[in-house]
């Protein structure tokens, strides 16, 4: 239980954690039936795990669609695989995609979680007076607040919603409120309606329970459940690899009852 806590107390001090309420799975778009053969093996591409090569394919594509999952795939291959000298770069031309998707179609409600996801990402690049300084916060929050509106059905939405508050929380403490308008029951609302529109969802089980475990200790038994069920639900693409790998070892590091 100590080496948890003094984990949670190292989260806290991490400012540029606050810009981590962006679940990975955010690859895994769906910004509507595929409008070619192209578009259909970049998204088999990114269901492999081929993150950089489908968001090179894509962008060429363009369009709605195809900048949408450049601008996805592109923020994972940053986040997961490129060495740390090459992922700014590589979020800044997240950020460039999402942004052309937005200009296509600013009311569609994937490429607004796009835009948060790829701002998130780069914020953690950057120190913390820019990332304040610049607005990141406010432009990451109010991104997934329009993706929720236009389709309340988001899923991954409502998930990176829920990671919003719960990184706050978790680095501000009782300032988070206050500062930034991030609470707990916010945090814990988000993820149950993520819950209750997918429940046999890996990725959604996963990312409760990171939450629960940001949040507060009592809430490790329950994240203890939602571990054992991500990690018993079929592996359907690479990312649910990814999180059943990441849900084992958080498990593992659970305090026994």
């Amino acid at each position: 239980m100590t080496d948890m806590r003094n984990q949670k107390n190292n989260n806290m001090k991490d400012v540029r954690r606050y810009f981590l309420g962006i679940p990975l799975f955010l690859f895994l778009v769906a910004v509507g039936p595929a409008r070619s053969d192209d578009i259909a093996s970049v998204k088999a591409m990114m269901w492999d795990g081929d993150f950089y090569e489908a968001a090179e394919i894509a962008a060429k594509l363009g369009g709605l669609e195809g900048f949408t999952l450049a601008a996805a795939a592109l923020a994972i291959h940053g986040y997961e695989i490129a060495p740390e000298s090459e992922k700014q770069e590589h979020f800044l031309r997240a950020i460039d995609y999402a942004e052309k998707a937005i200009e296509i179609d600013p009311n569609n409600s994937e490429a607004n979680l796009q835009i948060s996801h790829t701002l998130g990402r780069y914020a953690q690049t950057v120190g913390v007076a820019e990332a304040l300084s610049g607005g990141f916060a406010e432009r990451t929050k109010a991104a997934m607040d329009r993706a929720v509106e236009l389709d309340p059905e988001n899923v991954r939405a409502h998930l990176s919603f829920g990671s919003w508050h719960a990184e706050i929380v978790a680095a501000a403490g009782f300032m988070a409120k206050l500062l930034y308008g991030a609470n707990e029951e916010d945090a814990l609302l988000a993820y149950q309606r993520a819950l209750d529109l997918e429940p046999d969802s890996s990725t959604v089980h996963f990312e409760y329970a990171v939450g629960l475990m940001r949040l507060d200790d009592e809430n490790l038994e329950l994240a203890r459940i939602h571990l054992k069920k991500a990690i018993s639900l079929p592996l359907n693409n690479a990312y649910d690899k990814i999180v059943r790998e990441k849900a084992t070892r958080d498990l593992m590091a659970l305090p026994e009852k």
